[in-house]
């Protein structure tokens, strides 16, 4: 009789989502797609063979997609309109990316992606509406923007397992831009700062109640907000206010963006007593910043900031049927955007890819070991491989340790098994954030 409680007992629901930065097609990314793109024969009725990779935009997301397909919910800031026309103007701050790249990041296991940015507006309102058709047709959710001012407010919801989970995008810089008079105009989900108060756009204490009303539609919801000082490694007290205010209305987690390098993570309690979680900035996650950045050992290497990033993967968890959601493990994998704008050999063909560092590193060293185990001396082109893995290897380990520096107390670097979901195992930190640990 003893045994029928344990037979009987519920099984935790459990819903992964992975979090990732600001994706940014400037020209020299975009570049790299088009010279990694591969086809496929040409059909035999004529007409243009097709692409085997999204025109090279699933090499650019490569080394990543195992981490996103593995989780439930894939997230990624959307840092530019998707256009295919091709007199979209394209220069400097002004962005606009093929729809083949959102097909790549489909492919890649992103489903939800923010857009209200201060790029949403970089191809005017036509763009603003063409984007969201191409993201509607490549099966990926979207929040931030919309055809109308309500459109732009409504969150994302993704069913898993049976959790209802939201997500919710506003930006609180524009560009200058204000949203139309006109309501039922193509609008950007807009909270502007002090400064910008004369644009059209919600205050604080709205957004705030926006995701009150938000968290009442869902069992978890998430607010993704672009905010914060560009370039700079920690949040302003305006916006760390106004995140803890989010996570009281009702949102287990806050993800912001913006800043282009990294801020710190934190874990707050909310006034009635949940765990929350507030990532000032996750970085890039594609660009083509720092491009000339090279470790040098002894300096920081803060030009090096603008390609640190992470995947954040956050665990939603139902301890049983009826029970509320709670956010529960946090994981972070160390990301550094890989670039040979400089140091690559002359035919070398240019690369621009995130890559986990952890696996950089353990890739690194077994090639450093085989070469150990030579017989002495090495040849010349032995010894030069040598040389270049051993700076490869203290800039990784450099780069890493740069980007642990905003985990605070309670969090840590997730294990290599995190990238099979049914690998991982919870583990409780005292006083903290629950996190996966390394080995």
């Amino acid at each position: 009789m003893l045994l029928i409680p344990v037979l009987c007992a519920a099984t935790p629901t459990r819903v992964e989502l992975v979090f990732g930065g600001d994706v940014i097609p400037h020209g020299e990314v975009k570049r790299v797609a088009r010279e990694h793109a591969r086809t496929g024969a040409k059909p035999e009725g004529g007409g243009a063979a097709p692409s085997l990779n999204h025109e090279g935009w699933g090499h650019v997301f490569g080394p990543i997609t195992d981490v996103l397909r593995t989780a439930d919910v894939g997230v990624v800031n959307l840092e530019t309109p998707v256009t295919d026309n091709p007199k979209a103007v394209t220069r400097e701050l002004l962005f606009n990316a093929p729809s083949a790249m959102a097909h790549a990041l489909a492919s890649a296991g992103v489903k939800v992606v923010s857009t209200g940015n201060n790029h949403a507006r970089d191809q005017h309102l036509t763009g603003l509406v063409e984007t969201l058709r191409h993201l509607d047709a490549a099966g990926i959710q979207h929040t931030g923007t919309g055809a109308s001012q309500a459109a732009a407010w409504e969150p994302a919801f993704v069913d898993v397992r049976g959790v209802k989970v939201g997500f919710l995008s506003f930006t609180r810089l524009l560009n200058g831009f204000s949203n139309p008079k006109d309501a039922a105009q193509p609008h950007v989900a807009y909270v502007p700062y002090p400064r910008y108060r004369a644009h059209r756009g919600l205050t604080p204490d709205e957004a705030v109640e926006a995701v009150r009303a938000a968290a009442a539609r869902c069992d978890a919801l998430v607010v993704l907000v672009h905010w914060g000082t560009e370039y700079k490694d920690a949040p302003i007290p305006e916006d760390q206010k106004l995140g803890r205010a989010l996570l009281d209305a009702g949102a287990k987690a806050v993800i912001g963006h913006h800043p282009h390098v990294l801020q710190p993570l934190e874990a707050y309690t909310t006034a009635d007593g949940r765990r929350g979680l507030i990532a000032y900035s996750l970085g890039n996650l594609v660009a083509n910043q720092g491009r000339f950045y090279r470790h040098v050992p002894g300096q920081k290497g803060e030009e090096g900031d603008k390609r640190d990033s992470m995947l954040l993967r956050v665990s939603l968890v139902r301890p049983a049927p009826g029970a509320p959601v709670v956010l529960e493990d946090v994981a972070v994998l160390p990301v550094w955007i890989e670039n040979n704008a400089v140091g690559r050999a002359r035919k070398e063909a240019r690369n621009i890819q995130p890559v986990l560092i952890d696996r950089e590193v353990e890739a690194v060293t077994e090639r450093l070991t085989a070469l150990a185990s030579r017989p002495a001396p090495l040849d010349k082109e032995a010894r030069r491989e040598k040389a270049l893995l051993e700076r490869r290897l203290a800039g990784s380990r450099h780069r890493r340790e740069r980007i642990l520096r905003m985990l605070p107390e309670g969090f840590a670097v997730a294990s290599p098994a995190l990238r099979q979901r049914e690998a991982s195992v919870p583990s409780a930190v005292s006083g903290g954030m629950a996190a996966q640990s390394a080995p």
